[in-house]
C-alpha cells in the first residue's frame, strides 16, 4: 500500500514540475518537419560514413526530400587506443576505445552558427592471443560506438528544435 501511494505521489510531482516527455506525440510532426530540414555533410572515412547514415536516418525518419534549411558538419576524430590492463608478460588484455565527434549545426540562409558541441563516447574489449578474435571485438565495439554518437548527436538535434518549439509557444500572442 506504501509503495502504491509513494507512485502516485512520484507521477504527481513530475507532473508538476514542467516535464515533459521529448517525444510526444502531438509534437513528433512538428520536431521531425524540423528535423528532416537538416543536411548531414559527408564525414571522412568508413566510422564517418555510418554516423552519417545513422544521422540521416534518424533525423529524417520519413525520408522526406525537399529544401534543406540547416547543414550539419561533423568531424569524426581517428579513435584513441590505450591498454587498460597489462598482464605480467606485459601482454595488454583489455584495450579502451574512445571517440570524439565535434559538430555545428549551420542556418543555410545566414551562415549562423546554431549549435556548436562535441559528443564523447568510450568502450572496451578483451585482447586475446588470438588475433582474429581480437579484430571482430575491436570492430563490433567501433560499431556500437558510432551507434551511440549518432544517438547522441540526433537527440542533440531534437532536443535543441523541442527548446525552439517551446520557447514560440510561450511567446504572447500579438493578434488584435
Amino acid at each position: 500500500m506504501f509503495f502504491k501511494k509513494l507512485i502516485i505521489f512520484s507521477f504527481c510531482l513530475i507532473s508538476g514540475c514542467g516535464f515533459s516527455p521529448l517525444y510526444k506525440t502531438q509534437d513528433d510532426e512538428t520536431i521531425t518537419a524540423l528535423t528532416s530540414q537538416i543536411e548531414v555533410s559527408p564525414i571522412k572515412n568508413y566510422e564517418g560514413y555510418i554516423l552519417q547514415s545513422q544521422l540521416i536516418d534518424k533525423l529524417n525518419p520519413e525520408k522526406t526530400g525537399g529544401y534543406k534549411k540547416y547543414v550539419l558538419n561533423v568531424t569524426l576524430n581517428a579513435p584513441t587506443y590505450t591498454d587498460q590492463s597489462i598482464q605480467g608478460d606485459a601482454f595488454a588484455s583489455r584495450e579502451k576505445i574512445i571517440m570524439t565527434a565535434r559538430y555545428t549545426l549551420t542556418d543555410k540562409e545566414n551562415h549562423k552558427v546554431l549549435l556548436k558541441s562535441s559528443a564523447n563516447v568510450t568502450g572496451s574489449y578483451n585482447v586475446v592471443k588470438q588475433p582474429y578474435a581480437t579484430t571482430i571485438a575491436r570492430d563490433n565495439v567501433r560499431k556500437n560506438l558510432v551507434d551511440i554518437l549518432s544517438d547522441k548527436i540526433s537527440l542533440h538535434m531534437i532536443t535543441y528544435f523541442k527548446g525552439l518549439e517551446l520557447k514560440k509557444e510561450e511567446q504572447p500572442s500579438h493578434e488584435g
